[in-house]
């Protein structure tokens, strides 16, 4: 509050000398030194420059500023001096005073820019304000503008976290002209000189509290659109419809990616902006033709041909640009303001290098302005170019043991102003080549590959693991490598290399059980041996006996060895073995070989172990989950089904998950048993295939065991029925066709519980009338019942209340002629009881009562004697009874007594 009223209180000192102000912003930069020593220790420093930008009316009668104020939004404030335009005498040596931008058709625009430096003692959320205590006379949309105030701010975010930042700055003035019925364009041509994302919105022109001024209203309460784009800020006004001065407001906010990879605000501008519309009906609007948005590698030169135009004749064009690409790091594009007759095109260059590397693409701006005589008109153009650093040269892949060493070049591409800070790796199990999207850098994730890991800037290799578990021999294996910068980007992925592990090792083929059973079932083991050719086992440096050894183990144990096979001829040694006398009823079994030549140990096989099916039975269903850990890749698996009192297994179905529900003519309560039959194969084509494995078989019964759906009740009564009639949907028609019966239930109140109402069997009987006494008030639910007992949720309450009465008459004539002698309540109903007190004008109580059908006579419960003419009064407390419980009602009120 008390900077507020500094704000105004400035308002007022400076009403005296009131500039006219049309449009303006505030901008700010970070600036060194960031950092300093205290006490030996480097702490940040946090100084920024501050550039306010106002666009005034000028003239004798108008004042100038030579100096404004800023609030900095922690407390303080700066005077800020005007450093554009000559020295003159308004304003003392060595301010300036302001550049005259726009004199035409009536209308002055002075240009002016102030500037200071403040230093913030540290993080926080700042809002810097700027004020001025009059607006230029005359603007249609803001009334009375010259007596308001003009007020502008910025939003400004110190984060440690979230690096340095400097607001976003504008190509073009906040000054435009607009013709009466013909749409209006404008943007900004904002950038970021940080590489943020920004975006648009509209606002509302701002007074001294930074409330909307009074009465300001939209262009388009006039009539027509007036919206701004949220990514380019492209604004449009179509059209305006009087002959006057507007002004448009429009925030710019800037977003970058925090810690987490989620966009946060960072800051924002407040742009105020002022549109001069004039009548213009023999001039339309010029054209722009810009070349289509791309994506580029660093090091690219752009040269792209740009083409301007108007509708009308002998029309001269100035082409300027701004933003995006114009206020990149050097070497910007080639500046170029293009002034010719219609038509006319000209080349759009820009050399991109290392240093243009940034997530964010560079949005240029493209104004193009006609040389109309009475009002110069404008349209814009975007041109989006994203530069993307270059790919990873030289990768290779090499495999050492069960892992592979990925090794590259680094990245020539390593700019100061946004420096690599890791190299991601990325990997999948084949080598079918991918085609990359130019304007979608790194890797996407539908291309199937799967970051594997990363390392830092300085590094040029990468051990591959498979997170210590080894690589799989006769698998390939596809690498990527990609940099990545300190803004998030990422460079073009590297070209891909394929390799395998040596086949030096066993690989393994089968794990398939045999039969199923808890004590004497049997799994089928089978391998192929190493290969021998270049490359893999040297048998020269490696000579026999030549050992398989085959281990085991059961449900995640410790493995131990089953069977080994010998020779000192290579070729001469088993490669597959039966293990009998097995649970595989109800455990998995899991193998592994060993590899030896003489006396030194060469390697062991990768696990695998056997597809362990699990069956599960539901409502004339039974649901397959399996387990199944192999080194080769099962693409797809057969389900096989023994249906009651058939000796085989018949195919019923396909998969390639791990997962299958058969709902195939499944009848409850019968039994149904499974198997499930692996097809695999290695990446590598030289190893037989396909690879069939079976699982054990398991049995269940198909059982209903879903509740079905709740009904939904409708009830339909009244105060005065006596009955209320229940109706509910027969839910066997939407989800549950086994419906046999309904259960209904009732409670008085809705704290209550609830009490069985009955039983409605069949699921076509769907209403039920109950009878009532006195009080309707009840709540009901219902639910359904299957015909395996299963039973459904409750229903969602239905609850209806009474409708009670209770009215006392005004009059009662107590002259014995069987006309109103007894004082009674002429409407009762659905009332639990009353509390009435009846008094005689000088408060005496002569009748009290609790029975809602009283009938008094008129006696005093004092005296005994019969009361006397005159008024009397009552007060009455109501009982009713409702849904939610008893409910009292308070009555006041009198009667006339008369004879």
């Amino acid at each position: 509050m008390k900077k507020i009223l500094s704000l105004i209180a400035l308002a007022l000192s400076l009403s005296l000398h009131a500039t006219h102000n049309r449009a303006g912003e505030i901008l700010y930069q970070r600036i060194a030194p960031f950092t300093k020593v205290v006490n030996g220790l480097t702490v940040q420093v946090y100084t920024y420059s501050f550039t306010i930008i106002k666009y005034t009316n000028d003239g004798s009668s108008v004042a100038d500023r030579c100096e404004d104020t800023l609030y900095f939004g922690d407390g303080e404030r700066g005077v800020a001096p005007r450093i554009n335009g000559s020295v003159c005498g308004d304003c003392s040596w060595p301010i300036t005073c302001g550049v005259i931008i726009y004199n035409q058709n009536g209308y002055v625009v002075k240009k002016n820019i102030y500037t200071i430096v403040h230093t913030y003692a540290g993080p926080g959320n700042y809002l810097v304000r700027s004020l001025d205590p009059n607006r230029n006379e005359g603007v249609k949309n803001i009334p009375n503008s010259v007596n308001l105030p003009f007020y502008i701010e910025s939003f400004l975010v110190i984060n440690s976290f979230t690096g340095a930042n400097s607001s976003p700055t504008f190509s073009f003035d906040p000054i435009d002209r607009a013709c009466l019925d013909k749409c209006f364009y404008h943007n900004p041509g904002a950038y970021d000189i940080d590489g943020d994302s920004l975006s648009y919105e509209l606002t509302t022109s701002r007074g001294a509290d930074g409330n909307t001024v009074p009465g300001y209203f939209m262009p388009n309460a006039e009539g027509g659109t007036y919206t701004i784009d949220p990514i380019t800020g492209l604004m449009s006004w179509c059209s305006p419809k009087f002959v006057s001065q507007y002004n448009l407001a429009f925030i710019v906010k800037e977003w970058r990616k925090n810690t987490s990879g989620i966009y946060q605000l960072v800051g924002y501008v407040l742009r105020d902006m002022q549109v001069i519309v004039l009548a213009c009906p023999t001039n339309d609007p010029p054209t722009l033709q810009l070349p289509t948005d791309t994506c580029v590698e660093a090091g690219t030169l752009i040269d792209k041909v740009i083409l301007a135009d108007d509708p009308n004749q002998n029309t001269t064009l100035t082409v300027i640009g701004g933003g995006g690409a114009f206020s990149a790091p050097s070497p910007t594009a080639t500046p170029f303001s293009v002034v010719s007759s219609a038509p006319l095109s000209f080349n759009f260059t820009w050399q991109t290098q290392c240093q243009h590397i940034r997530q964010q693409p560079y949005i240029s701006i493209f104004k193009v302005k006609d040389n109309h005589s009475t009002n110069e008109l404008v349209n814009f153009g975007n041109y989006s170019i994203r530069v993307v650093a270059p790919a990873i040269k030289n990768v290779s892949a090499t495999p050492t043991g069960s892992d592979m060493k990925i090794t590259w070049d680094l990245s020539p591409c390593n700019p100061a102003n946004n420096p690599i800070v890791a190299y991601k790796i990325y990997r999948k199990g084949d080598c079918t080549p991918v085609v990359f999207d130019p304007c979608k850098p790194g890797v996407d994730p539908t291309l199937g590959f799967t970051n594997i890991g990363q390392t830092a800037s300085t590094s040029t290799f990468f051990i591959d693991t498979n997170n210590g578990n080894g690589l799989v021999v006769g698998q390939d294996y596809n690498y990527l490598v990609v940099a990545e910068y300190s803004d998030g980007s990422l460079s073009y992925a590297s070209a891909q290399v394929c390799s395998q592990l040596k086949r030096d090792v066993p690989i393994l083929l089968n794990v398939d059980v045999l039969s199923t059973s808890a004590n004497s079932g049997s799994v089928f083991v089978r391998w192929a041996r190493p290969l021998t050719n270049n490359g893999n086992l040297d048998t020269l440096l490696f000579t026999g006996p030549y050992t398989f050894n085959l281990l085991h183990r059961s449900n995640g144990g410790t493995f131990t060895p089953i069977f080994s096979t010998s020779n000192a001829l290579f070729y001469y040694t088993d490669t597959s073995f039966t293990h009998t006398l097995l649970n595989t009823n109800d455990i998995h079994h899991e193998y592994k070989v060993e590899f030896s030549a003489g006396t030194t140990t060469i390697g062991t096989s990768q696990k695998a172990h056997s597809i362990f099916l699990s069956a599960v039975g539901g409502d004339r269903k039974v649901s397959l989950n399996w387990v199944s850990q192999t080194p080769w890749i099962n693409s797809n698996y057969t389900v096989f089904r023994k249906d009651p009192g058939v000796p085989g297994f018949v195919a019923i179905g396909n998969s390639s998950t791990t997962s299958y529900v058969d709902e195939n003519n499944v009848v409850n309560r019968y039994e149904y048993c499974y198997k499930v039959l692996g097809n695999g194969a290695y990446s590598d084509p030289s190893i037989f295939k396909p690879l069939l494995n079976n699982s054990q078989e398991v049995c269940a019964n198909a059982v209903d065991q879903t509740a079905p759906c709740s009904p939904t009740l409708n009830i339909t009564s009244t105060c005065l029925g006596g009955s209320v009639k229940i109706d509910w949907n027969d839910v066997s028609k939407s989800c549950s066709d086994d419906v046999i019966k309904y259960i209904l239930y009732r409670k008085e109140t809705v704290s209550d519980e609830y009490v069985k109402l009955d039983t409605i069997q069949g699921s076509g009987n769907i209403s039920f009338t109950f009878d009532y006494n006195d009080l309707v008030s009840s709540c009901y639910a219902i639910q359904s019942v299957d015909s395996s007992a299963n039973v459904s949720a409750m229903s969602a309450d239905y609850c209806i209340d009474n409708c009670p009465e209770f009215e006392l008459p005004n009059i009662i004539s107590l002259n014995g002629d069987g006309i109103n002698d007894f004082f009674k309540a002429i409407k009762v109903r659905q009332i639990k009881e009353i509390d009435l007190h009846i008094f005689d004008r000088w408060g005496n109580l002569v009748y009290k009562t609790k029975d809602p059908y009283f009938k008094w006579d008129g006696k005093s419960i004092q005296s005994g004697l019969t009361i006397s003419d005159g008024t009397f009064f009552y007060i009455c407390d109501v009982y009713e009874p409702r849904v939610t419980g008893v409910k009292k009602r308070n009555l006041k009120g009198y009667m006339q007594v008369v004879k």
